[in-house]
């Protein structure tokens, strides 16, 4: 009964293919370890919630417009890995505006 409400958070960064596969081993390790360890029966148990937010720190001021395709890529590694939730950093983040 306490597993379902459990949240967590990720950060995405700009490696696509190793953040898609971050978030789908997350999943997969989540499920096993309850599986296995806890011997949960109950599949909302079994399911990994998370939320991921984009990486700030990849966003550089000098060339803010480049950032719009650096958080897609994070945005859509996010996704394919099963985010239940998404925050997206702006553009011009990095120029503190």
């Amino acid at each position: 009964e306490f597993a379902p409400r459990l949240s967590f958070f990720f950060n995405v960064d700009n490696d696509f293919f190793e953040e898609v596969a971050k978030f789908r081993a997350a999943r997969r390790l989540w499920a096993t370890l309850m599986a296995e360890r806890f011997a949960v029966t109950d599949a909302r148990s079994l399911q990994l919630r998370f939320h991921a937010q984009t990486a700030g720190a990849t966003l550089t001021a000098q060339q803010p417009l480049n950032n719009v395709v650096r958080v897609a890529l994070q945005a859509l590694a996010a996704v394919l890995g099963g985010a239940q939730s998404l925050h997206t950093n702006s553009y011009d983040e990095a120029l503190a505006l």
